[in-house]
């Protein structure tokens, strides 16, 4: 039995919530112009993930804090 407690950011992310998280990015991407396989956009997908990790699962709330950080 496992002594320490799992915390949301060590469950994995299902095919689901990568397909939300990718909508998110390519939304964020297209409305600064940005490359989606740019350096930045890798940031940005960092931190979309993060995010989710930490609790964030409305993707208005997802998509806002995403535009706020670019």
């Amino acid at each position: 039995m496992l002594d320490t407690p799992i915390h949301p950011r060590d469950l994995p992310l299902f095919s689901e919530d990568l397909d939300r998280l990718e909508k998110v990015l390519d939304t964020v991407c297209k409305d600064r112009s940005m490359n989606p396989r740019s350096p930045e956009a890798e940031r940005l997908g960092a931190l979309i993930i993060q995010l989710y990790r930490q609790g964030v699962k409305d993707d208005a709330k997802l998509l806002a804090l995403a535009r706020a950080y670019f």
